[in-house]
């Protein structure tokens, strides 16, 4: 059967909210104090219209059991003095060493400086930053908010272009195959939102010529070819026809045959083919994009509609 199309006309704001991917951010800390201190100061935080969303740990051993749970946390806020005096240096050396997480953004916090000295702490383990557990003022803490989730999230950036780029590397040997175009769009598109956007929820779709309707009888039927983040797992599934047609029905309208429209921060751009076959870029989240951006968008949009085209037809004169 079928699923639902991705997107609605106008979404209401309660169901804006609930899909904004948060930063995870894990506090460890055996004062429970310290965690509800943080929580408190830290509840209206955003960075890119994105939420904080908090997790606690009381020990290094439920730190680490964390971290092995999920990969996305963003940064950790780490006591350095908890079930031993050098228990939160175990955790960062471990997050480094054994589990080899790269991206997210350690601070030690510590009430007994004189356990752990700064310059040796700085100079011997991957952490981010280093603050004493007194001189850490809502402003200060609000200093290091940004900074260093502002790093993880350019570090995350450049991860998913260099995942992007293997994929582009992979299907070049393949260039004229369906397949390898699908894979060569995906890669392009982690790329494109990677170094575009402030989001990883995008999709990539082929149209039904006839509309958005998808059915068993369709020859065409409208389905996911490329996407990132919350829509990756779905690449290849089938759609049924959208309530959600206004700002496509518009696009369709156009003249062009590259052309775009940007609605409450989601990117939609439509690529239309002489035979009226469609290609959609769908982008959640995109926050403002410059001309040259654009005009990325426009070509990305252009060149692999193209290759589509141009890989069916070797197909089916091989076919033949």
């Amino acid at each position: 059967m079928a699923e639902q199309f991705l997107f609605a006309d106008e979404p209401a704001a309660n169901e804006d909210k609930d899909v904004i991917n948060p930063f995870h951010i894990l506090i460890v800390d055996d004062d429970e104090e310290i965690h509800v201190i943080t929580k408190m100061a830290l509840a209206d935080f955003q960075l890119d219209q994105r939420p904080l969303a908090f997790h606690s740990a009381y020990s290094a051993a439920e730190a680490q059991a964390m971290l092995q749970q999920r990969d996305d946390f963003a940064l950790m806020l780490l006591d350095v003095v908890m079930e031993s005096d050098h228990a939160g240096l175990d955790v960062a050396r471990w997050t480094r060493e054994i589990l080899k997480n790269k991206l997210i953004r350690i601070v030690l916090r510590t009430g007994q400086p004189g356990q752990a000295p700064e310059e040796e702490v700085i100079a011997k383990y991957d952490i981010d930053d280093y603050k004493e557990k007194t001189e850490l003022t809502y402003r200060k803490l609000m200093t290091l908010m940004y900074s260093s989730l502002r790093a993880f999230r350019d570090l995350q950036a450049i991860e998913n272009y260099k995942s992007g780029l293997e994929r582009i590397i992979k299907a070049s040997a393949e260039i004229f195959s369906a397949q390898s175009v699908t894979k060569l769009s995906q890669g392009i598109l982690e790329q494109l939102v990677a170094l575009l956007t402030r989001t990883q929820s995008a999709a990539y779709f082929k149209l039904s010529p006839n509309g958005f309707t998808a059915s068993s009888e369709d020859n065409q039927p409208a389905h996911i070819i490329a996407a990132t983040g919350e829509y990756k797992q779905r690449i290849g599934e089938v759609l049924q026809q959208s309530d959600g047609q206004r700002i496509l029905e518009e696009l369709r309208s156009r003249d062009e045959s590259v052309t775009y429209y940007i609605d409450n921060d989601t990117y939609y751009g439509l690529y239309q083919t002489s035979q009226k076959q469609c290609y959609l870029l769908f982008i959640k989240g995109i926050g403002e994009l410059s001309e040259t951006d654009k005009h990325l968008l426009s070509l990305f949009m252009n060149n692999t509609a193209i290759a589509f085209e141009h890989a069916v037809m070797l197909q089916d004169n091989v076919a033949k």
